[in-house]
Protein backbone atom coordinates (compact mmCIF):
# COMPACT_ATOMS: atom_id res chain seq x y z
CA UNK A 1 0.00 0.00 0.00
CA UNK A 2 2.97 2.44 1.21
CA UNK A 3 4.89 1.63 -1.57
CA UNK A 4 3.24 3.08 -4.13
CA UNK A 5 3.13 6.41 -1.89
CA UNK A 6 6.87 6.67 -2.85
CA UNK A 7 6.39 6.07 -6.47
CA UNK A 8 3.68 8.45 -6.70
CA UNK A 9 6.55 10.85 -5.93
CA UNK A 10 9.16 9.90 -8.27
CA UNK A 11 6.49 10.10 -10.88
CA UNK A 12 5.60 13.80 -9.96
CA UNK A 13 9.05 14.38 -10.30
CA UNK A 14 9.57 13.07 -13.11
CA UNK A 15 6.08 14.66 -14.90
CA UNK A 16 7.40 17.96 -13.77
CA UNK A 17 10.53 17.27 -15.79
CA UNK A 18 13.24 20.17 -16.21
CA UNK A 19 10.36 23.08 -17.25
CA UNK A 20 13.13 26.34 -19.29
CA UNK A 21 16.63 26.35 -19.05
CA UNK A 22 19.12 28.36 -18.28
CA UNK A 23 20.08 30.77 -21.42
CA UNK A 24 16.35 30.56 -22.56
CA UNK A 25 15.05 34.09 -22.16
CA UNK A 26 14.40 36.48 -19.39
CA UNK A 27 11.13 38.24 -17.88
CA UNK A 28 11.53 41.43 -16.54
CA UNK A 29 9.02 42.21 -14.18
CA UNK A 30 9.74 46.03 -14.25
CA UNK A 31 9.09 46.14 -18.06
CA UNK A 32 6.37 43.04 -17.81
CA UNK A 33 7.32 41.78 -20.73
CA UNK A 34 9.60 38.61 -21.95
CA UNK A 35 12.54 39.06 -23.52
CA UNK A 36 13.72 35.42 -25.55
CA UNK A 37 16.74 36.72 -26.53
CA UNK A 38 18.17 38.11 -23.16
CA UNK A 39 19.94 35.74 -21.10
CA UNK A 40 18.01 33.61 -18.37
CA UNK A 41 19.39 33.54 -14.97
CA UNK A 42 19.92 30.48 -13.80
CA UNK A 43 19.15 31.33 -9.84
CA UNK A 44 15.27 32.54 -11.05
CA UNK A 45 15.10 29.65 -13.68
CA UNK A 46 15.95 26.95 -10.41
CA UNK A 47 13.50 28.54 -8.28
CA UNK A 48 10.73 28.29 -11.00
CA UNK A 49 10.94 24.45 -11.41
CA UNK A 50 11.38 24.08 -7.87
CA UNK A 51 8.59 25.93 -7.09
CA UNK A 52 6.65 23.75 -9.67
CA UNK A 53 7.85 20.64 -8.11
CA UNK A 54 7.53 21.74 -4.31
CA UNK A 55 3.63 22.36 -5.04
CA UNK A 56 3.21 19.19 -7.07
CA UNK A 57 4.97 17.65 -4.23
CA UNK A 58 2.73 19.21 -1.68
CA UNK A 59 -0.31 18.58 -3.35
CA UNK A 60 0.13 14.58 -3.83
CA UNK A 61 1.43 14.36 -0.64
CA UNK A 62 -1.42 15.64 1.10
CA UNK A 63 -4.25 14.36 -1.01
CA UNK A 64 -1.95 10.40 -0.39
CA UNK A 65 -2.14 11.34 3.21
CA UNK A 66 -5.20 12.43 3.63
CA UNK A 67 -6.48 8.85 1.19
CA UNK A 68 -4.60 6.68 3.66
CA UNK A 69 -4.66 8.66 6.26
CA UNK A 70 -5.63 6.29 9.26
CA UNK A 71 -2.90 3.53 8.24
CA UNK A 72 -0.74 6.36 7.98
CA UNK A 73 -1.27 7.56 11.46
CA UNK A 74 -0.82 3.76 12.91
CA UNK A 75 2.86 3.96 11.00
CA UNK A 76 3.65 7.05 12.45
CA UNK A 77 1.66 10.44 13.45
CA UNK A 78 4.25 12.36 12.18
CA UNK A 79 3.63 12.06 9.16
CA UNK A 80 0.02 13.81 9.55
CA UNK A 81 1.59 16.18 11.40
CA UNK A 82 3.66 16.60 8.25
CA UNK A 83 1.01 16.63 6.16
CA UNK A 84 -1.02 19.08 8.12
CA UNK A 85 2.22 21.71 8.98
CA UNK A 86 2.26 21.44 4.46
CA UNK A 87 -1.72 22.01 4.77
CA UNK A 88 -1.35 25.26 7.23
CA UNK A 89 1.88 26.48 5.69
CA UNK A 90 2.55 25.20 1.86
CA UNK A 91 0.90 28.02 0.04
CA UNK A 92 2.43 30.98 2.22
CA UNK A 93 6.45 29.78 1.90
CA UNK A 94 5.68 29.44 -1.99
CA UNK A 95 4.38 32.62 -2.36
CA UNK A 96 6.78 33.67 -0.52
CA UNK A 97 9.31 32.08 -2.47
CA UNK A 98 7.41 33.94 -5.91
CA UNK A 99 7.50 37.30 -3.86
CA UNK A 100 11.68 36.99 -3.55
CA UNK A 101 12.09 35.98 -7.02
CA UNK A 102 9.87 38.85 -8.25
CA UNK A 103 11.93 41.15 -5.97
CA UNK A 104 15.12 39.82 -7.33
CA UNK A 105 14.15 39.95 -10.80
CA UNK A 106 14.11 43.89 -10.27
CA UNK A 107 16.87 44.31 -8.50
CA UNK A 108 19.43 41.49 -8.95
CA UNK A 109 21.13 42.82 -5.55
CA UNK A 110 22.94 40.45 -3.80
CA UNK A 111 20.26 40.81 -0.31
CA UNK A 112 17.54 40.00 -2.73
CA UNK A 113 19.40 37.35 -3.43
CA UNK A 114 19.87 36.07 0.13
CA UNK A 115 16.16 36.73 0.94
CA UNK A 116 15.43 34.09 -1.90
CA UNK A 117 17.52 31.78 -1.10
CA UNK A 118 16.14 32.06 2.26
CA UNK A 119 12.79 31.26 0.89
CA UNK A 120 14.12 28.94 -0.78
CA UNK A 121 15.05 26.92 2.05
CA UNK A 122 11.74 27.13 3.60
CA UNK A 123 10.39 25.64 0.77
CA UNK A 124 13.40 22.91 0.57
CA UNK A 125 12.74 22.19 4.58
CA UNK A 126 8.63 21.07 3.60
CA UNK A 127 9.97 19.37 0.57
CA UNK A 128 12.22 17.52 2.70
CA UNK A 129 9.99 16.57 5.07
CA UNK A 130 7.44 14.80 2.97
CA UNK A 131 10.07 13.10 0.98
CA UNK A 132 11.51 11.79 4.48
CA UNK A 133 7.96 10.43 5.42
CA UNK A 134 6.63 9.52 1.80
CA UNK A 135 10.08 7.28 2.34
CA UNK A 136 9.20 5.94 5.66
CA UNK A 137 5.90 4.61 4.47
CA UNK A 138 7.31 3.04 1.37
CA UNK A 139 7.59 -1.11 2.42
Amino acid sequence: MAGWLLLGLVAIYAATGPGCAPGKGRYDPGAGAYDAAAIGDPLVVTIENIREIALNVFDKFMALERTNEAALLKLNPAIHQTAELIRRDGQKVLNTLTDCKVQYQKSRSAEDATKLKNALAAVQALLNSAITYLAEAAP
